[in-house]
Parts: structure tokens; sequence; C-alpha cells
């Protein structure tokens, strides 16, 4: 998995999402120490023509920017538009500067999650001998991933043929690249949180066949093997792999929280006066009645990978409260040294779990989940009721 991973991501380097490692950073793997002097002086080479993109990156966008801000000026009679347009757009260059340093300063981060992937599948596999079934389950995410990149294309593109006939267009083409990389960031960031749901279903299954081994004995399967799950070493395993998970969550926290906050707070925007663009052509105020077609075919990517976002995250957040209620339903008999270290160990695992939660936040302003998505559609609102307030002024 972390394979795919790092050759899906061979291409976010063009936006600033991630930069490979040095062959040389903290392990050095076999086949980095394989290559001849020549190799790795090129491959050295490369690294550091990569990091100074991302260098120049950054000021490129700051110059994107101002050239946005000092090419549009507003047009008489529509100052709130223009004042409006011009946050937006300020809001969606300060995420892309956002994103691209932490492509830089959380590059660490963003490897050492790479890593804990691979260490989290190697677990499942080896400690507690579980097929996580990868045949199955990375052509489904290659699907899920092509499918939020054709629809994003095909939709945008729909869109610009829509949009260049319109009387006002704002900063639309200065910010084409800002809006590119932000749905590019909300879809990387998908399959990330789709891959620890699946290693946390693994879990879950696992976990399962331990509660009805505890409390149903009676019922048990004849592919389990029940000597290995009542083991303490099995508890531990399961427990392992549960803080590696639980660390997975704090790292993508760590390294797309900024990114995450930025990005829902300019599609709230987005959405905020795209909504009222599309208002006021339904209700004939503009020359041409035809925004809403081009609206609509701009908010339909964006909500599927908003509502798809913050549903998996919140589906996670259910399996960690799943493992949770699985753990207290656990029934530990007897009173040798070896069932009151087990019955040790579950206690503090229960505890634990009940102090800590698994769960997706933006630099903790706010959680992703299916409530997040109420508050924007109530802020949304909020603000078009404002809006069209000023409007009947």
């Amino acid at each position: 998995m972390e394979q795919q991973f790092r050759a899906w991501l061979r291409y976010s380097l063009v936006f600033g999402f991630y930069i490979s490692p040095t062959p040389n950073a903290s392990k050095k793997s076999a086949q980095a120490n394989s290559l001849s002097p020549t190799n790795q002086r090129f491959t050295c080479s490369l690294q550091r023509l990569k990091k100074l993109y991302l260098y120049v990156l950054l000021p490129w966008l700051c110059v994107l920017y101002m050239n946005g801000l000092a090419s549009r000026k507003p047009i008489p009679g529509t100052m709130l538009s223009w004042t409006v347009a011009t946050l937006f757009f300020s809001s969606q260059a300060l995420s892309n500067i956002l994103m691209a340093a932490e492509g830089i300063w959380r590059q660490q981060q963003h490897e050492t999650f790479l890593r804990l992937l691979h260490e989290i599948e190697f677990s499942l596999r080896l400690r507690l001998r579980l097929d996580i079934k990868l045949d199955v389950f990375l052509p489904r995410v290659r699907q899920l991933l092509r499918f939020q990149l054709w629809l994003s294309a095909i939709c945008v593109l729909i869109f610009v043929y829509n949009f260049i006939k319109l009387q006002y267009v704002g900063y639309f083409w200065y910010s084409i690249w800002f809006a590119i990389a932000m749905r590019l960031r909300l879809i990387q960031l998908l399959i990330y949180v789709c891959v620890l749901r699946h290693y946390m279903r693994c879990l879950c299954l696992k976990l399962q066949q331990l509660v009805a081994y505890r409390t149903a004995p009676s019922q048990q399967l004849l592919d389990v093997n029940y000597d290995k799950l009542q083991t303490l070493a099995y508890l531990l395993a399961i427990k392992d792999i549960y803080d590696l998970l639980y660390k997975a969550f704090e790292l993508l926290n760590a390294f797309a929280g900024w990114s995450l906050f930025s990005i829902i707070f300019c599609y709230m925007l987005d959405y905020g006066c795209t909504l009222y663009w599309a208002l006021l052509s339904w209700e004939g105020y503009l020359e041409r009645r035809n925004y809403y077609v081009a609206c609509f075919w701009w908010l339909l990517p964006m909500t599927i990978i908003i509502w798809h976002l913050c549903y998996l995250c919140y589906n996670c957040k259910q399996l960690d409260r799943l493992i949770a209620s699985m753990l207290c339903r656990i029934i530990v008999a007897g009173s040798s040294q070896s069932m009151c270290a087990y019955r040790m160990l579950l206690q503090q695992f229960s505890t634990q779990l009940q102090l800590q939660c698994i769960e997706v936040t933006a630099r903790n302003f706010f959680t992703l989940n299916i409530r997040l998505i109420m508050s924007i559609c109530t802020s949304i609102a909020t603000y078009l009721v404002i809006v069209i307030q000023f409007l009947n002024i």
C-alpha cells in the first residue's frame, strides 16, 4: 500500500503536496545502499531540485495572487460583489500557500504517516494473521480515485464552457490553479482516510472474533485459531495496532490540519458566492439567466468530495467507538496469573479508548463529520439571507 501511495504522490510535487524523502533520510533502505555512487549523486541532485521547486513555488503563488489583485479592478455598481470576490480569491491564495508550506515543513510527518500505513498493514498480516484483501481493496481505491478525478475534470470543463459566456468572471482565470490544487488536496486526503478506515474495519473484524469467543464460546468457527485468539500476546497485538492507527490519525491532523481548515473555509465562501450568483440569475437580476447552470456544475464535484470525506471521517469515529464498546463486552474468567495480566491489559486498553478518540480535525477548529456538513449548510443559509437583505435595500 505504501508503494502504491508513493507512485500516486509522485505527481503531487507539481502542487507542492509531497516530496519523496532522500535516500539518506533516517533509515537507509537496502535499495538506496545498492545504488552506484553515480546514481546516488544523481538521486541527491534530483531531490535538491525537487526541494528547490517547492521553495520557488511559494513566492510564485504570491506573485500570482498579487498579479490577480492588480489586474482586476472593481466595476462601478458591483462594489459588494467585488469585495466578496476579492476576499474569496485571497482565501484561495492563502490555502495554496499553506499547502505548499506543509509540503516543505511537514514533510517528515507526511513521510512518517506513509511508513505507519506500511507498518499497520504488516502488523495486521503477521501479528493477527489477517487477510486484509488488498487485491480487492486496491482496485476499489483506484476506482474511487478515478471517479473523483474524472468527475472533477468533466464538471470543470462544462463549467468553463458556460462560464466564459457570462458578463462577469471575477478572478476566475487567476484562481484556476488555486481551485485545482485545493480539489486535488481534498482527494488526496480522502484516499488516506479511506485506507485508514479499511484498516480499522480489519481490526474490528478480529476484535469481533475475540468478543464472540469470550461471550459465546459454544459458537466457534472452524477457520479461527481460538488457542491463539485467547492469548495475552494476541490482545497486546490488537492494542499495538490500534496505537498505530491512532498515531496515523494524529499525523494526518498534523501535516494536513491547516490546509483542511483553509480549504473548508474557502469552500464555504465559494458555496455562498456561487449560490448568490445563481439566485440572482434565477430571479432575473442579471442579463444572462444561465449563471445557475454553470454554478451547478461547479458545486457538484465539490459537494461530493466534501460529503464523502466527512462521511469517511464520521465512519472512522464510529468504528473507534465500536472498538471501545466491544472491549467492554469481553468477559475474562479465571484467577490464574496469566488471566490477571490479561485482565489488567484489557482494563488499561478500555481506559485508553475512553480517554482518547480517533477523529480528523482541522487544527482543532472543527472536526470533520456529518455535523460539519449541517454547520456549513447553516452558515451558507445565514450568509445568503444577509446578502439578499442588502440586495433589497
